[in-house]
């Protein structure tokens, strides 16, 4: 199923209100409680948003950071300064990513960060499993066969 960017996969409300829910914690420190009286939603779901999101901040902010350098051609300029969080990176790092595709298409488009984060994660932003499923990009421990013999494990020091 193809889903709009403004919509999150396995979430039954939109981008928009999550992220202003997100935003309202990382940026004005708000509770669960205040930003479930304020979007009318039930605070349990907003209580899972935000914690689906504190979960997975340290990998977003990885993995953006990483697109940020690869895809902005002027990522130095659009380095964010550091937030004193976790959430407050992750959020820091999609706004500079949103910025940066702006700039490089900006003949064509405008990207906010909510657009930017879904369309990357292919709807899956606010998907704690998502980002704790990743794939692991780490180095073998043994070296794979080499001319038919098994390389030797390198060391490890305690």
């Amino acid at each position: 199923m193809l889903l709009e960017v403004r919509l999150a996969a396995r979430r039954a409300d939109t981008a928009e209100v999550i992220a202003a829910a997100i935003e309202a914690k990382t940026v004005l420190g708000r509770g669960h409680r205040t930003i479930a009286a304020g979007c009318g939603r039930p605070v349990s779901t907003v209580r899972g948003w935000l914690r689906a999101f504190a979960a997975s901040a340290v990998l977003i902010g990885e993995r953006f950071t990483g697109l940020l350098v690869r895809d902005a051609l002027d990522a130095v300029v659009l380095w964010p300064k550091p937030a004193g969080s976790a959430g407050g990176e992750a959020l820091s790092v999609l706004m500079a990513y949103a910025e940066g595709l702006a700039r490089r298409f900006t003949a064509t488009v405008s990207v906010t960060w909510i657009q930017a984060g879904i369309a990357t994660t292919n709807g899956r932003l606010f998907c704690a499993s998502w980002w704790a499923g990743m794939p692991n990009t780490n180095p073998p421990l043994r070296q794979a066969l080499a001319g038919g013999k098994v390389a030797a494990a390198p060391a490890i020091s305690l």
